[in-house]
């Protein structure tokens, strides 16, 4: 189903949002935590707590959740696959090579800005003003000590100090005037990326080829193990069409009157009838015109108690009210499309295929060779019809009209690297060419300029020019700082994540 169904409910609420800013106010002097109990790693002498840990891991899944998965709950393929547990452990490690850091440099954490910091959070707040009760209730609700809080709440104010230590980095108003005039060295210019990789597929393989390929007990198993490797992807899922009837209860409807009333619609419907019955009474906004369809989908797309149900509904037949926490729901099952395992014999020409031409290196190069020829040969005669079907033939990308400056190079989807940047404007300026080409390892640039520049200079802002190269310069001074700290500093984990 379309919108927020589709995103199964794992939220934290407060204490995944305290557990984030953790904040402290009333208690100063405590004693400093003695040894490791409950420690993870430890980084120098500091200590990394099985809560702090947790902590981050959640916040990188709920980063992965909402930016990558479209609020879909990550399975543990998914976990292992993006390396989100060592992610979070070397965030945190990098967090504390940047206490050291502040140790180091004497910065300190002022006893006022952690009162400043915690008067900042409504939710410790009664009509805009601090609450003591509020503050220890939450804490208490959310089994969080103040020992704890102060400790965090330290490392907060020290990481912000010594993080603006770092943004301090100087930059003179000459080097912004020398940013602003590289900048309006701005041309236009169609580049093409030819990645011999891709043009692999250009190379003919034939079914002698392949079978001489496989009589060969090592390269049978390649292929076996590349099969084994990529079975999952490769095995096609059950899949079903179903629709569902939604009464909600997931923002605050009282549930005994929703669950009566979804049990009255359940004494209405039936096959025949379902599409109509949910144009006339789903709450579901995605569905509502759509006889609460939800379209063909596979296992993983909705919340466990919905898509148990709905898996297990025999084709052409309604459910009875399942509670999920959206609400209460009716499925009709329309039909189901049977999966199909993948089998080694089904793909063991096509994997060979791959294989054989990953070898065939010469051949690859020389067809490089003769797409390179015939596209500056396209761009001479400014044939772009010509390029548009060698495009089409061999794959390769292009950018049509990108601009590109001195300082940032293209801005399109292409890169062209910091060297190849300075050798176009070396050209450029000692007119010895308009067309550049660029053998590299893999793959070949070409980039044609237009023969006048670009007039139309977007606005040079100075104010952010400067904030942004502030920020680049201490980042790539605080990940120098934080390398050297880091080559002295033990690091142990104790625990296998």
């Amino acid at each position: 189903m379309a919108g927020n169904f589709q995103k199964t409910t794992s939220n934290f609420f407060i204490t995944f949002l305290i557990g984030l800013i953790v904040v402290s106010f009333m208690f100063t002097g405590y004693e400093s935590m003695k040894g490791s109990p409950g420690a993870v790693a430890k980084v120098g002498s500091h200590p990394i707590s099985g809560r702090e840990y947790e902590m981050e891991y959640k916040r990188q899944l709920n980063f992965y959740k909402n930016a990558i998965f479209g609020g879909k709950d990550l399975t543990s393929q998914q976990i292992e696959q993006f390396g989100i547990k060592n992610a979070a452990i070397k965030n945190l490690v990098q967090a504390k090579l940047q206490l050291i850091f502040a140790e180091n440099a004497g910065i300190t954490a002022a006893p006022s800005q952690v009162k400043e910091t915690i008067k900042k959070f409504e939710f410790f707040n009664t009509n805009g003003q601090f609450d003591l009760n509020k503050y220890k209730g939450l804490l208490a609700a959310n089994g969080l000590s103040p020992q704890d809080f102060e400790e965090d709440i330290t490392r907060q104010v020290l990481t912000e100090n010594s993080q603006n230590l770092f943004s301090q980095f100087p930059v003179s108003e000459s080097y912004i005037d020398d940013l602003r005039d590289f900048k309006a060295m701005r041309y236009n210019a169609s580049i093409i990326e030819i990645d011999n990789t891709k043009l692999q597929r250009n190379v003919a393989v034939s079914d002698a080829e392949i079978q001489t390929y496989l009589l060969n007990e090592a390269n049978k198993a390649r292929v076996e193990s590349l099969f084994k490797n990529r079975k999952k992807s490769l095995d096609v899922p059950e899949k079903i069409k179903a629709s569902h009837i939604l009464i909600k209860t997931d923002k605050g409807q009282d549930d005994a009157k929703q669950k009566e009333k979804i049990e009255k619609i359940a004494k209405e419907v039936t096959p025949k009838n379902f599409k109509s019955k949910a144009n006339k009474y789903t709450e579901d906004p995605s569905g509502k015109s759509k006889g609460g369809s939800l379209g063909i989908f596979g296992k993983g797309r909705m919340v466990p108690e919905f898509e148990k149900v709905a898996f297990n509904l025999a084709p052409g037949s309604v459910s009875e009210p399942v509670k999920t926490g959206f609400g209460y729901h009716l499925i009709y099952v329309e039909k189901k499309i049977a999966g199909k395992e993948a089998k080694l014999s089904d793909h063991q020409a096509s994997i060979a295929t791959e294989l054989i031409r990953g070898e065939k290196t010469e051949e690859v190069n020389k067809l490089a060779s003769k797409v390179k020829d015939q596209v500056l040969d396209a761009f001479k005669t400014s044939n772009m019809k010509k390029l548009k079907s060698l495009q089409n033939e061999y794959g390769f990308a292009m950018d049509e009209n990108t601009p590109f400056n001195r300082v940032d190079g293209s801005l399109g989807k292409i890169t062209l690297a910091s060297a190849e940047n300075s050798k176009i404007y070396a050209g450029l300026k000692n007119k010895d060419a308009d067309i550049f080409t660029f053998d590299l390892t893999g793959k070949t640039q070409i980039v044609a300029i237009e023969k006048s520049s670009n007039k139309d200079l977007p606005v040079f802002d100075r104010k952010k020019e400067k904030n942004g190269l502030q920020m680049v310069l201490s980042n790539k001074i605080k990940k120098s700082v934080l390398e050297t700290i880091g080559e002295s500093t033990p690091v142990k984990q104790f625990v296998k994540l």
